[in-house]
This record gives structure tokens, sequence and C-alpha cells, in this order.
């Protein structure tokens, strides 16, 4: 099947499907219902989820069991039986798995995270293995927790990992982030970002903060779940973030489709002892959360640009994969956005009344927006852009797609520079992937001329 977006054609060939494996929690936390409106929601089984996802990829016109892969990261209590139930949506893609999942990931050894480790290996018939990844240190917490797991006749194998170190599992790209979940943390604890083709999701639930950490890595997904135990801040009650910190990561690593999970709101009863505190000041209902993150994206002007969806036991999120490719006989138009894989995004209109050239270009603090008279291509170079500062006095510009070997076989960068004399206004080489080189390639030859 075949689809048009602009002048990209479009071939749908896997998709991603991520389920929320979430568990509840237990109701004698929430407080007595007098004092919590949200302890009454718990009884109807109303509430974020917590602790779990399923990640499925998948060939959807294909028959064959073997093209169809279970990651499953984490698993407290009531993981097994949540996916057993799954919904009608992923159910038949379920169904032409085993209920034992290709592999599991752990982030770090809290019960709430493993407890039913040894149901799932307990379901394994030999000589098959459950293989498990974590940390050295996270995996000997699960075998001091759980013996039985580290018995050399178990049906577990463990492949242990430092952080920082990418590996494969089945399609997926691994690599786990170093995370510090509070002065309670277990050592060893990690997020994880999981890439397959062009496509990253991050999976970021119980951390406060990412020690040592290439932001660049996380910048740009395709999905990202966070963890937020609570609306305000309460970095030592709880050892996370917050979601109002969410909304800042959100921002900070362009994250245009964001669940969140994990949420209690308990922590937040203690700003109802500030009078003068304007924010929320209970615990929310997953409905009242949902409202309240919506009407906050609305005043900070953020809508348009970016979803957060508070995730509830079940809810699914497909994210699909193309193979793009420049269909030639429509023309492209004169505006395209790029988003660089590690830090920029980009938007370059040719203003053709005007013969003009408008460049914008933003990352995590910054937006640069810059204006340039009479564009056009280099005589010798299809892919070099050159711009004139505008009355003499702005500043040139130089912009050209180059393959960087320093960053790897065949990585392509859009190499942007904007100068005035000898002095730079902006200077940066941003990665982008094949699929973009081809966009912004034919983007050059429709707009401008040599």
């Amino acid at each position: 099947m075949t689809t048009i977006n602009g002048s990209v054609g479009q071939r749908k060939e896997h998709s991603l499907i991520v389920r929320i494996n979430g568990t509840l929690p237990d109701f004698s936390i929430m407080g007595d219902e007098e004092k919590s409106e949200r302890a009454a929601e718990v009884k109807k089984m109303e509430i974020a989820a917590n602790t779990s996802c399923s990640v499925f990829t998948m060939n959807p016109s294909g028959d064959d069991k073997n093209e169809v892969f279970h990651l499953l990261i984490d698993i407290g209590e009531g993981v097994l039986k949540s996916i057993e139930k799954s919904g009608s949506s992923v159910s038949e893609l379920v169904a032409m798995v085993s209920d034992i999942p290709n592999a599991v990931l752990v982030t770090h050894s809290h019960i709430d995270h493993i407890k039913e480790l040894p149901v799932l290996v307990n379901k394994v018939s030999k000589p098959d293995k459950l293989n498990i990844y974590c940390t050295n240190e996270c995996r000997d917490q699960i075998i001091n927790k759980f013996p039985e797991l580290g018995d050399t006749q178990s049906t577990v194998s463990f492949n242990a990992f430092e952080p920082g170190e990418t590996f494969q599992i089945g399609p997926f790209s691994v690599k786990p982030v170093l995370a510090f979940h509070g002065e309670n943390s277990p050592p060893g604890s990690v997020i994880y970002v999981v890439r397959i083709n062009e496509r990253k999701i991050i999976f970021g639930w119980d951390f406060l903060s990412l020690p040592n950490t290439d932001e660049f890595e996380l910048w740009n997904p395709d999905l990202l779940i966070l963890g937020t135990q609570s609306y305000n801040p309460h970095p030592e009650d709880t050892g996370m973030i917050s979601v109002t910190d969410a909304y800042q990561l959100v921002r900070r690593w362009n994250a245009k489709n964001c669940y969140l999970v994990h949420y209690s709101g308990l922590m937040d009863f203690q700003e109802s002892k500030n009078q003068w505190f304007r924010g929320p000041t209970k615990a929310m209902t997953t409905t009242e959360l949902q409202k309240t993150v919506e009407s906050h994206l609305a005043v900070s002007g953020d809508r348009e640009r970016f979803g957060i969806t508070v995730a509830k036991e079940g809810m699914i999120c497909v994210v699909y994969m193309y193979i793009l490719y420049p269909d030639e006989s429509i023309p492209f138009g004169n505006v395209i956005e790029i988003e660089g894989l590690e830090q920029y995004v980009c938007r370059i209109e040719k203003q053709n009344k005007e013969n003009k050239l408008k460049l914008e270009i933003e990352d995590q603090i910054n937006k640069y927006a810059l204006q340039f008279d009479r564009p056009r291509r280099d005589k010798n170079n299809d892919q070099l852009i050159h711009g004139s500062g505008m009355l003499s006095r702005g500043p040139e510009l130089r912009m050209e797609l180059v393959t960087l070997s320093s960053h790897g076989k065949g990585s392509i960068a859009l190499k942007i520079t904007a100068f005035r004399g000898k002095k730079h206004v902006f200077r940066d080489d941003t990665l982008i992937s094949d699929t973009d080189a081809q966009r912004l390639k034919k983007y050059f030859q429709e707009n401008f001329v040599k």
C-alpha cells in the first residue's frame, strides 16, 4: 500500500506496537476515601498505569510467527495477567506469538519491577531459556532476592551489560542510560533507549536524574514514556521526576508524543498547607490529570507541537515505520522541516516572490531565525546552497549536504554556516536520516537555481 504525504511516497514496512502493561498500586497506600478523591477511583480501576511495557515489532502483511518479536520492559506484580487480557487491537498480534516474551529488559531491582520474574521463568520449558537483560549490579540484586534464578539448572539466561553500552536484542538496538532513582536508588539502575531502523522509543520511568548522560542520545524520540509519581516536584519523597519536570524534558528532548505512567499524586497534598500555592494540591484522577496537562500545553503554546497522554493500563500506541522515497510526479513545495538525529529542528522556507530564504533552527535551548537574499545552488555542487546578506549587512549563508566519515560510514549531515566576514553567526553540522537527505536533495533541486 502506498500513500502520499506532500511530495514523499510512503510504503508501510513494519509497525511497532507499544502496550502499557501497568499494574495498579495497592489501595491501602492511597489514603482513605474521605481524604482523597483518588481513592474512590482506584476502586473503579481508573488510575494511571505503572511499571511495565511491551513493545512488539511485526510485518503487518505477514502471517509467519517469526515476524513478530516481543520485548518486555519490567515485570512487576500483575504484569503477566495484564498481558494475557490484552485489548482487542493487539490481541491478534499476541495470538501470533508465545505468551513468553523473546526477551526481558529490567530497569532496576525494586520489587514492583521484578516481582513476577520467577513466575515467567517457570513458564519456560527446557531446553529453552528466558533472556533477561540488566546491569551486573541489577543481576546480582535479582539473584539475591530470587536465589532460584541463579541456579545453573534454571531456565534463565542473564545478559549483563554496562550503562552506555549499546547492544542488540533481535531487531532492536538498545542503549541503557544510567539513572539515579533518589537516595534509595539501587546501584545499576537504568532507563532504555530502544531503536529500530529510524524509530526511537525511550522507556524512562523511576528516575530523578540521568548522571553523565549525553542528552543528544535522547533527542527527538518517536515515543517517550516517563514515570511521574507526583504533579509538583517532590524529589526527596518520590525519587522520581514530577509531571512539571516532564514538561521540561518533553521540550528539551523534542518528544512529540509522550505517555505518563506511575502517577499517584499523594505527595501533592503537601501543597495544600501553603495558602499561596496555585497548582494542584491533591491527588488527581486520570481524567483530572489529563485535563490539567492539556490546560498547561494550551497556556504554554505547546498544544500543537507536543502530545502528552496520561496512560492507562492496556493503552496501546502504534508507531509506523516506512520506506520513504521522493515522488517525482508531485512538486515538493517551498517549505521543508528536517529533524536532526541528535539536536536541531531545521525549517527552510523559500520565499519566491521576494527571492529570499528564511531559515529557522531550534535546539534544546535556543532558536535562531535568519533570512537571506538571492538564495541559489552552487554551480558545481547541487547539494550546496548560497545566500547573500540582506542589504549587504546581514550574514551570508552556506548550507550543504555532506557525508561525515567522523560519525561513522555513510553518516549524512546538513552543514549550515551563517557568517558575517570572518565571524560566525551560526555554525554546526546536523546529522539527518537517509530519508531526510533524499527529501532535501529534491527540495534543493526544485527551489533553487544555479
